[in-house]
């Protein structure tokens, strides 16, 4: 293939990208939807033409890992800190944390069921990657939703996947539970969540005083760098990349007093939104790229196999049954306004890559997660299309803390 094709190629899936997002703002169906099957249909054109796509397995991890990466990133520039978002952070944690456990245990008891012989662990682990919320659907997904529900599912969604990655690390990581188990975990949290807000500094002070035309690409680079080593020593990066967007957007409220010598704030407030629209651009692409490689690699046939759709169809019930109980707990009716905003998408499949093959349960079709990944996405458009409830009208109260009931 010459070099003039693969460019019109790619110049083509970024215009047709570009279309697709156009279009899901108007149908609110997610873009993601749209280039999967497109990328379906392009697996079976050129499966008819005898040509494929090479080292695919090769190419889709660290994508996927680029793209999680940039969306956390995006999430944090867009969010704003201070006394009045307490109760929604709280919220959003809240209900991701119970969530995540509610819908780990409903799954891990059916993988149980269906593989008698499969250990708890094994059973956990193979189960995580389906019980994380992903962000990178659910923020774009609820773009169109008013201010207050849209901040909190971007908070909510990722905490899910910080708290999806530090779990899936507990269970890879110990083949037992005891106390030095929990206490390592502890200790990472706390780490991870220290070190991110000297490592935000020194990333701030990075942009301040370089005085170079390029300076936002070795920015970046410095961040991935430290999202990798701290993955190899089974931190949880992702807090250090939502604690670094946060950092950048709220600039202002973390430098302060001494520190106001050392930094220029309002000079790192004008570069912040320059590096917050070049995060943006580049997310666009990615994400691009990764979901249709990801409809590319799906087998056709594998993804209406019997066998899919048997383990597919009770694991998404799973998943809004263990979504709705908490929100149940804390919310009463209202839980029908949130229960539908459960999507699973990038974080489900780079967990899924990272499960280590001795813990793999092969009893367990691949295409189940492409399955449930358009599943939760059609669901959410859905969601988001039906017109208000009362339960819907009664959001804005649960997410500002307040469960009572209003005469």
């Amino acid at each position: 293939m010459s070099a003039d094709i693969i460019l019109i190629t790619i110049s083509s899936v970024i215009l047709v990208s570009y279309l697709f997002d156009f279009f899901s703002s108007r149908t609110r169906v997610p873009q993601l939807v749209f280039l999967i099957l497109s990328g379906i249909v392009i697996r079976v054109l050129m499966d008819r033409a005898g040509w494929h796509i090479p080292y695919l397995g090769v190419i889709l991890p660290p994508l996927g890992t680029l793209g999680l990466i940039l969306i956390v990133l995006e999430a944090g520039l867009d969010l704003e800190l201070g006394r009045e978002k307490v109760r929604v952070i709280r919220n959003g944690l809240f209900s991701a944390f119970f969530s995540l456990l509610a819908t780990l245990g409903l799954i891990a008891a059916f993988y149980k069921l269906l593989f008698p012989s499969a250990g708890l662990r094994l059973c956990l682990v193979n189960a995580l990657p389906l019980a994380v919320m992903s962000s990178a659907i659910a923020i774009p997904g609820v773009s169109h939703l008013p201010a207050d529900r849209k901040e909190f599912i971007v908070y909510e969604s990722s905490f899910s996947d910080i708290l999806g990655i530090l779990v899936f690390n507990f269970l890879v990581l110990n083949e037992t539970f005891g106390f030095g188990a929990y206490f390592s975990f502890g200790f990472e949290i706390i780490a991870t969540i220290l070190l991110s807000l000297v490592f935000s500094l020194a990333l701030a002070a990075l942009i301040e005083r370089i005085d170079h035309k390029i300076k936002y690409l070795p920015v970046f680079s410095v961040l991935l760098l430290v999202y990798a080593l701290a993955k190899m020593m089974h931190f949880s990066p992702l807090v250090l990349v939502l604690v670094f967007g946060l950092f950048a957007n709220n600039i202002g409220k973390f430098v302060r007093g001494n520190l106001r010598f050392y930094f220029d704030v309002d000079r790192l407030r004008e570069e912040m939104d320059q590096f917050g629209g070049i995060v943006r651009e580049t997310t666009f692409v990615i994400k691009t790229f990764f979901f249709l490689l990801l409809g590319y690699s799906t087998d056709l046939r594998e993804l209406f196999a019997p066998d899919a759709f048997r383990v597919a169809l009770p694991v998404l019930g799973f998943i809004y049954l263990g979504r709705w109980l908490p929100l149940r707990r804390a919310a009463g009716e209202a839980a029908h306004s949130l229960a539908y905003i459960a999507p699973r998408g990038l974080i489900t499949i780079l967990l899924y890559l990272s499960i280590p093959p001795a813990l793999h349960m092969p009893g367990i079709p691949g295409a189940t997660l492409v399955l449930l990944i358009l599943a939760t996405a059609l669901i959410l458009a859905w969601g988001v299309m039906k017109p208000d409830t009362p339960a819907q009208a009664r959001l804005k109260r649960i997410i500002s803390g307040d469960f009572n009931e209003q005469p």
